[in-house]
């Protein structure tokens, strides 16, 4: 007789004030990762993340797809059918490539997406236009996941993980520095490596990795390429790592000017979230930086 069970979040975070606000006025932040869902619920009045909560799940191990699990938390998590006043679907799928603004051509979407990555099957092309930026993110994302997400969620506000990513990063003063700063954002076995130098963006890109080794390689290989040296370029990390991690400690024999990336400024944050390092889910809160 197989057993039910209820899947629970790995973080959990509010307090008395979600309660106490009319979520009808919030906006809700969600990021569907591989085997991960989170989200954030966002007070635009205020500025304020009220909560947050974080799924992780392995569909291979126990033998379901992401949909599948993913319905399992809206069984489960009954926030989630709350009228919020906005929701932004975000998704952190690998197929994706940057183009410059003037060059782009929203017809060609799925021209400039696979010249670099391989066409999946149940596939949907999207772009997101950064225009402070001047470049056009395009990636594509799990046709039947969207489908579902839109229909349950009532939303078609769509971005990629990337895009709030880069606009977090942008808005860090030391992209000016003229040595290079590197934003690593670490996941289970890829990774997103970012690269600014004098302001300008240089490189963005996703990666596998099995070990740390693996992410010094690329990070080493990729500043060297672009005339820059890791001995005196900026490199902050993100994801959920800590010190004690193999991953820090093998950046850190390699990259002397190591750090860790922080929560966006503008946003005030509950005291709960605070006791997390800010580095932990940086690529959730960047979101509130794509929300109208």
């Amino acid at each position: 007789m197989p057993v039910a069970y209820t899947i629970q979040p790995t973080y959990a975070i509010d307090d008395a004030t979600l309660l106490e606000t009319d979520l009808t006025t919030c906006t809700l932040l969600v990021l569907i990762g591989s085997g991960t869902f989170s989200y954030a619920v966002l007070s635009p009045l205020q500025r304020k993340f009220l909560a947050l909560k974080s799924y992780s799940y392995q569909p291979k191990t126990v033998a379901m797809a992401d949909l599948e699990m993913i319905e399992e938390i809206f069984d489960a998590d009954k926030l989630l059918f709350t009228a919020f006043k906005q929701v932004l679907l975000a998704f952190d799928s690998a197929e994706t490539t940057l183009v410059p603004e003037p060059l782009f051509q929203p017809q060609l979407k799925k021209d400039y997406l696979h010249v670099a990555q391989l066409e999946k099957m149940q596939e949907a092309v999207l772009f997101d236009t950064i225009h402070d930026m001047n470049i056009v993110n395009v990636y594509a994302v799990d046709k039947d996941i969207l489908g579902f997400l839109r229909k349950e969620f009532s939303s078609d506000s769509v971005v990629h993980a990337y895009t709030g990513l880069l606009k977090a990063y942008r808005k860090d003063s030391e992209t000016q520095f003229s040595d290079g700063i590197v934003f690593v954002e670490v996941q289970p076995m890829q990774f997103a490596l970012t690269i600014f130098a004098s302001g300008k963006l240089l490189l963005q890109q996703q990666l596998g990795y099995r070990s740390g080794l693996d992410i010094v390689y690329y990070i080493v290989n990729s500043l060297r390429q672009l005339g820059l040296n890791e001995l005196q370029a900026k490199v902050k990390l993100g994801g959920a790592l800590t010190q004690d991690s193999q991953v820090y400690h093998e950046l850190h024999r390699f990259l002397p000017r190591l750090d860790w990336v922080h929560k966006p400024d503008g946003f005030l944050y509950i005291p709960r979230m605070n006791e997390v390092p800010a580095h932990h889910f940086h690529n959730l809160y960047a979101l509130a930086l794509c929300a109208s």
